[in-house]
C-alpha cells in the first residue's frame, strides 16, 4: 500500500512539473536545456518527465557568427552530417521584418493554400487539412493549428539563402522550402528526416535536442523501412523510463534559435524541436550527395544578397496547384532508377510496364516521408 502510495503522489508531481514546463510552451521564457534533479532512488531521473531531463546534454551544438563558405560548410559540417548553428543569418530577408505581422502575411499572401497539422505531432494518426492562409491566421490563436507546408513560390522571394549553399552541389540540388507558422507551443515527435535541410526561424523561439543516428536502436522506432525518414513512439513529454530505461545513457546536444537564427539538421539526424510564442520559420531541404561539385565557386558571388526565389527548387506550390504536398523525392534520382530498370530489361523506351517493375522493386516510393518541425 505504501508503495501504490508512493507511486501516485510521484506522478502527481510529475504531472505538476509536467503542466509548469508545458504551460510556458506559449511563452519565451523556458530553461532550456532543462536543470536535472535527482527524483527518488526508487525510479530513474527524468521518469515520465519531457524529454531532455533523463540526462545532461553533451553541450550545445556547434555555433558560427556567420554562414561558412560552401566548402568549409563541406568539409566541417555536410560530409560527414555534423549539425551546426548559424547565429543571425537571414537578417537581411525582406520576411525577417514583414512576416513579423500577421496582417502583412494575410494581406499579401492570404489567398495561397497551405498545409494544416496539430500542434503537438502525431504520426500515427496524422490530422492535415488544406485551406487558405487567411483563414489560418484569422483561427490559429484559438485552434490546435499549426501551419507545415510548402512555402508557396510568391514568398520564396522574401526569404534569404545562406551563402553556405549558393554554389556546387548545394546550389542545384534543393529539392523543396517549407513553411512552419504557428502561434506557440509546438512539439514535434522525436524523428529525423531523409533530406539534409536549412530550418531557419523568422519569428518567436525554438528549442532543439539532437540526437546522432547510431543510437536509434534505443528510441524505440516505429517500422518505417519504406521511407527516408522514422520517428519514435517514445511520448516526448512523458518519457516513460520503465519501459525505455536505456533512454537515459542517450547523449544529446542542444541548440536554442532566436530570429534570425539557423540550424542545419543532417539527414537521418535525429531532432525534437519544441516552439515557443508566435513562431514562423522556413526550411530548405536538398539531397545528400557523396562528393562536393566546386567547380563553379571560383565564380560565384556567395556573398551578394540571394533570395531563395533565384534559386532552382525541384518541387514548388503556386497558387492554384491541386497537389502541395511535402517530401517528395530527387526527380534526379527517380529518373536514374528508371533508366537503370530499362537498361536491365533491355529496352530502349519508357513503358508502362517498365512503371510497374519498379513498383515490383519497391524502388519507386512516391513519398521519402514527412519532415516535421
Amino acid at each position: 500500500m505504501a508503495l501504490v502510495r508512493f507511486a501516485l503522489l510521484y506522478t502527481i508531481i510529475s504531472v505538476y512539473i509536467l503542466d509548469t514546463f508545458l504551460t510556458k510552451d506559449m511563452g519565451m521564457d523556458a530553461v532550456f536545456p532543462p536543470v536535472i534533479q535527482s527524483g527518488d532512488p526508487g525510479l530513474p531521473t527524468g521518469h515520465l518527465l519531457p524529454l531532455g531531463y533523463q540526462r545532461q546534454p553533451d553541450g550545445p551544438v556547434k555555433e558560427y557568427a556567420q554562414p561558412l563558405t560552401p566548402t568549409e560548410f563541406w568539409e566541417r559540417h555536410a560530409r560527414d552530417y555534423v549539425p551546426l548553428v548559424y547565429r543571425q543569418a537571414i537578417t537581411k530577408a525582406p520576411a525577417f521584418t514583414n512576416w513579423q505581422s500577421d496582417e502583412y502575411i494575410a494581406e499579401t499572401y492570404g489567398d495561397l493554400d497551405v498545409l494544416i497539422e496539430k500542434k503537438v505531432e502525431d504520426r500515427v494518426n496524422p490530422v492535415r487539412l488544406r485551406m487558405l492562409l487567411s483563414e489560418f491566421l484569422d483561427n490559429y490563436h484559438e485552434k490546435d493549428w499549426y501551419v507545415v507546408s510548402l512555402l508557396p513560390d510568391p514568398m520564396r522571394a522574401e526569404m534569404q539563402v545562406p551563402r553556405s549553399l549558393l554554389c556546387g552541389n548545394f546550389r542545384t540540388s534543393i529539392l523543396e522550402s517549407n513553411l512552419w507558422l504557428s502561434s506557440g507551443g509546438t512539439r514535434s515527435v522525436l524523428h529525423y528526416d531523409a533530406d539534409h535541410n536549412i530550418h531557419c526561424l523568422v519569428s518567436g523561439r525554438k528549442d532543439f535536442i539532437m540526437i546522432p543516428n547510431k543510437y536509434a536502436d534505443q528510441l524505440d522506432l516505429a517500422d518505417n523501412k519504406k521511407a527516408g525518414s522514422g520517428f519514435s513512439h517514445m511520448n516526448m513529454d512523458q518519457v516513460d523510463l520503465l519501459h525505455n530505461p536505456q533512454v537515459s545513457e542517450v547523449p544529446w546536444t542542444w541548440a536554442t534559435l532566436l530570429p534570425g537564427d539557423c540550424i542545419f539538421i543532417p539527414s537521418k539526424y535525429f531532432h525534437q524541436v519544441r516552439s515557443y510564442g508566435r513562431s514562423v520559420a522556413a526550411t530548405i531541404m536538398w539531397d545528400p550527395f557523396d562528393k562536393f561539385n566546386d567547380s563553379d565557386c571560383t565564380t560565384a558571388d556567395i556573398d551578394k544578397y540571394t533570395a531563395l526565389s533565384e534559386v532552382p527548387l525541384q518541387w514548388t506550390y503556386k497558387k492554384g496547384d491541386r497537389v502541395i504536398d511535402m517530401g517528395y523525392m530527387n526527380v534526379e534520382t527517380m529518373r536514374n532508377h528508371f533508366l537503370t530498370v530499362m537498361e536491365e530489361e533491355n529496352v530502349s523506351k519508357f513503358t508502362p510496364e517498365i512503371l510497374s517493375i519498379m513498383y515490383e522493386m519497391n524502388m519507386l516510393d512516391v513519398q521519402k516521408g514527412r519532415q516535421g518541425h
